[in-house]
């Protein structure tokens, strides 16, 4: 009995050690593992807000106009028109377990080294899914409720957040029915492209992401001297071309026939910062013989300024 009590003690320490030494490479590994989620990373689009009831951003619906010119005792206006608006988002959650179920346990106890080993087996394949788990809510609209802000709903015209687009044009997308790739592709883009860009690089698109089979139909349209690569996004291990000299990739889960251009200094992802692919203590079950951990992710996609972005759809 006692040698019993004394290798379940261990087992625990070593199952708390270890997991608290993955935290950090678990967020990297998540982030790291999906395109989408590394680009915004590179480009500085993760936000850490240490909680809140909810994601407030300000925002300007119309151009102030107040000032002018003047000459020696004119008359100057005092009036500031309010122009200032503000967006909410909800906080969404995403988890994952990482579980180790008695017979397992038995078949590794007494060997620390094998266990590690199994920990870290459970903990990549519960990275896997979370990666795929957030790569699938901000790229398409899935089922179930407390989903992300998926890429479709976000470049688009109806409601987002706390504003509807029906009703304030501001707050709408450049959205685009187009066609054969072949013989409109290139065309659509540069139309949506300076649809929604200024005369200043900031106010342009600066991603480009659509779906593996529309990214071939680009690629085919270049040619070999100009299928220049992204050196960033090859370095981070994601196949890439350029448009304007900016990054075009696929993602794994955008809808068939959508090409997205996105302004990403308009879109954020914004996470609790108390809640980034943190790992919990094991706990055992009350109906179970298994000890469970999560990897517990809290945030959302967010923008705010939505008419910088445009959506192609329909491509064949």
């Amino acid at each position: 009995m006692a040698n019993e009590y004394f290798l379940q003690t261990t087992l625990d320490e070593v199952l708390v050690t270890s997991l608290a030494d993955y935290g950090k490479q678990v967020t990297d590994n998540v982030y790291n593992a999906n395109v989408f989620l590394k680009l915004l990373v590179t480009k500085g689009r993760k936000k850490l807000i240490n909680g809140g009831a909810s994601i407030i951003r300000q925002l300007v619906d119309e151009k102030q106009n107040n000032g002018g010119f003047y000459l020696g005792n004119d008359t100057l206006s005092t009036n500031q028109t309010d122009t200032l608006n503000a967006v909410e988002y909800k906080w969404q959650n995403a988890y994952e377990p990482i579980q180790i179920n008695r017979d397992e346990e038995r078949q590794n106890s007494g060997d620390e080294h094998r266990l590690i080993n199994l920990l870290e087996t459970k903990i990549k394949l519960s990275e896997l899914a979370m990666s795929n788990r957030l790569e699938q809510a901000l790229s398409t609209p899935t089922t179930g409720a407390n989903n992300l802000i998926d890429l479709e709903t976000l470049v688009n015209t109806g409601t987002l957040g706390s504003i509807a687009g029906a009703t304030s044009t501001f707050w709408q997308a450049t959205v685009a029915a187009s066609g054969a790739f072949a013989t409109q592709g290139l065309t659509d883009m540069t139309t949506n492209y300076y649809a929604v860009s200024g005369a200043q690089m900031l106010e342009n698109p600066d991603l480009f992401i659509t779906t593996k089979t529309v990214f071939q139909k680009f690629e085919n349209t270049r040619l070999p001297l100009e299928r220049f690569q992204n050196v960033t996004t090859a370095n981070a291990g994601f196949e890439s071309l350029t448009f304007k000299g900016k990054t075009v990739t696929y993602g794994n889960y955008i809808g068939s026939g959508l090409f997205f251009g996105l302004n990403t200094n308009y879109v954020d992802l914004v996470v609790d910062s108390m809640t980034d692919m943190i790992t919990t203590p094991f706990v055992i079950p009350t109906n179970q013989t298994a000890k469970v951990a999560f990897i517990l992710w809290r945030g959302n996609q967010i923008t705010d300024n939505r008419r910088r972005n445009f959506k192609l759809t329909s491509i064949t």
